[in-house]
């Protein structure tokens, strides 16, 4: 199938080229010379008045790559480039093997393959665009229900194309587009000319190397054409304070400098500035790992692209209209933990890999999170289930605005964005979505432990990591156990197993709470043996030890991770200082037998002066 038979010879009647028409549904064409826009009527070409020439990019995708989706063989012929305010997409025509139409949607290094579905009779009327809300429009298209992922309002957009489209190129500066999920189920609303009722394209989402791809642009193709690789590492200078910039060509292109804050898009190689934000005392955040850093995970190069710092912010601030279908919880937080100190989420990229992200959470404490291009399934838009209809477990929710970002991103990110969380699953893996007011998306969280993130970066003089770095192999095994997770994997039993796993490595590691609480636990157990042998007598007992051992719990989440005196380093707050987490258990351990025994012999005398040698137990 490496070539199709052309239905229409001719010639453009701007230029001359000659140009074949492979798709009988074919409307439009763009002339590959002169890029007029020709419009094919009666098997003719006929000049629109138009030229459109798609912006250079970084695509490995052309016209003629060849592939397979759905075991059945497609050539794309076709695309069209949308640019708008935020980023761009292109979407390819394709022609699959039996003349009918698909469209390959690109943008953001994802890619999702869908086709037009016709309109029923009597169909069921979908939403109109104005009543679709991320977080809590859920409807039903034919036998699914779907929650919405994307909503895009363009008011300025530019549309080109190349090749063959079985549609008009439109005119118009405006489009409303909203992608909707359930699942792997995928569809597109398209709210053409502002209809009421949205053309419906359906499919799933794709990886390319899933297709089998024949004919793609090589990399010295695409560096003829752009003058660079896409996935390439990019330097430049800022243009407001001339500050080295670092971006990953094609694949990061919103970066924010690190030196003074302006929003730059690097899009056109040149740096275009979109807004500048004067550096604010308060906003100097020294970061763990610094821009540019070099990673080795699982015998892959990884490079630390952007980092953004963010702060909790009260939840009905940022989603005031989604309705809840879970109950606000109420995070566990210290007296003295401040909010706004929030946490700090590292982009990391990978040519190979993609995207991944690390999160840093204080006190030495880390998580990478991957997002997932397959939903879970839904019940409602904020309740996942598993594949026996149960609910995934909700943790908690919380809200967070950004406060500092630097380095380079896949979007335009600015202070003033603000986010809405939720979590489900358990501590250990988290299945996570993330709300803005005009997107969602879902993620796999776990967390690592500090000799993980170590490891990555122990060939790196600029950062110091307050842990022993991991073996290679055993540092292999726990990133390929995250990225083997997917949304359907949070059942009960995997939740289960993943809980016990956690509290048998925390009981094992010397430098947690648990493992001390432990110990203290075994230390303090011989009172608790005393005190059941006694029997119910003796069960007035309990309260004082057990206000101990909730107190010496507590300090050893806290204090251990504290600079305190002369256990203090300059680094000191963010490990778990043993020695101080010893001073608690044994002092608390002494405290406590010591209270006990002291209650014991003042209750003794108590009875015997009083109750003529009896218990004396019941005037208490």
């Amino acid at each position: 199938m490496n070539s199709f038979s052309y239905l229409l010879h001719s010639t453009c009647p701007s230029c001359g080229a000659e140009i074949g028409i492979r798709s009988a549904t074919a409307v439009t064409a763009v002339c590959g010379y002169c890029h007029s826009v020709l419009l094919i009527q009666q098997n003719a070409l006929v000049l629109s008045g138009r030229h459109s020439a798609v912006l250079n990019d970084l695509s490995p995708l052309q016209i003629g790559t060849t592939g397979m989706w759905q075991g059945k063989p497609f050539t794309l012929i076709g695309r069209m480039q949308v640019s708008y305010e935020a980023g761009s997409w292109s979407e390819w025509h394709a022609l699959m093997h039996d003349g009918s139409s698909a469209w390959l949607s690109e943008s953001n290094d994802r890619f999702v393959f869908t086709r037009l579905q016709p309109t029923p009779p009597q169909a069921k009327a979908l939403p109109e665009f104005s009543n679709l809300k991320v977080g809590s429009s859920y409807f039903k298209y034919r036998d699914r229900h779907y929650a919405v992922a994307d909503i895009r309002d363009i008011r300025r957009g530019q549309y080109a194309a190349e090749g063959e489209l079985p549609v008009p190129l439109p005119e118009s500066e405006k489009a409303q587009v909203a992608d909707c999920r359930n699942g792997t189920s995928f569809i597109t609303l398209d709210y053409a000319d502002g209809q009421a009722q949205p053309q419906v394209f359906a499919g799933k989402g794709v990886a390319l190397s899933a297709l089998r791809l024949q004919n793609t642009r090589t990399p010295d193709q695409i560096r003829t054409r752009s003058g660079y690789v896409k996935g390439s590492t990019k330097r430049g200078k800022c243009p407001n304070c001339g500050g080295e910039i670092r971006w990953v060509s094609g694949v990061a292109d919103h970066v924010v400098c690190q030196y003074c804050r302006s929003q730059l898009n690097m899009s056109e190689e040149t740096a275009h500035q979109n807004a500048t934000h004067e550096m604010r005392e308060h906003q100097q955040r020294a970061l763990t790992i610094k821009i540019g850093s070099k990673a080795r995970i699982d015998n892959e190069n990884w490079w630390v692209l952007g980092a953004m710092v963010l702060y909790y912010v009260p939840v009905e601030k940022v989603m005031p209209d989604v309705p809840l279908y879970i109950q606000l919880a109420e995070r566990k937080e210290s007296e003295d933990e401040d909010d706004s100190a929030g946490w700090t989420e590292y982009l990391l990229y990978s040519p190979k890999k993609g995207f991944l992200w690390l999160v840093e959470q204080g006190k030495n404490q880390w998580a990478i999170a991957t997002t997932l291009d397959d939903w879970p399934v839904l019940k409602k838009p904020l309740e996942p289930i598993d594949a026996n209809k149960d609910s995934v477990p909700f943790l908690y929710d919380y809200a967070a605005q950004v406060e500092y970002a630097a380095g380079a991103f896949y979007w335009q990110v600015s202070p003033s964005d603000r986010m809405y969380y939720i979590d489900y699953g358990c501590e250990e893996r988290k299945l996570s979505t993330t709300l803005t007011r005009n997107e969602q998306s879902w993620s796999v969280v776990s967390n690592i432990p500090a000799t993980l993130v170590s490891a990555w970066f122990q060939g790196n003089k600029n950062i110091s990591i307050d842990a022993k770095p991991m073996p290679a192999d055993k540092a292999a095994v726990l990133v390929r156990e995250h990225q083997n997770i997917k949304a359907n994997d949070f059942t009960k039993a995997n939740i289960k197993s993943w809980r016990v796993k956690n509290v048998l490595h925390l009981s094992t590691d010397i430098y947690t709470p648990t493992f001390w609480m432990l110990v203290f636990i075994v230390l303090n157990l011989p009172i608790f043996i005393k005190i059941f042998i006694a029997g119910v007598a003796d069960f007035e007992y309990l309260f004082t030890p057990l206000c101990w051992h909730l107190l010496a719990y507590g300090l050893l989440r806290d204090f251990p991770y504290r600079e305190l005196f002369i256990f203090g380093s300059a680094e000191g707050y963010k490990k778990f200082n043993i020695f101080m987490a010893i001073l608690i258990v044994i002092g608390f351990t002494w405290i406590n037998y010591a209270s006990y025994s002291s209650e014991k012999a003042e209750d003794s005398t108590v009875g015997h002066s009083y109750y003529g040698g009896s218990s004396g137990h019941w005037h208490k």
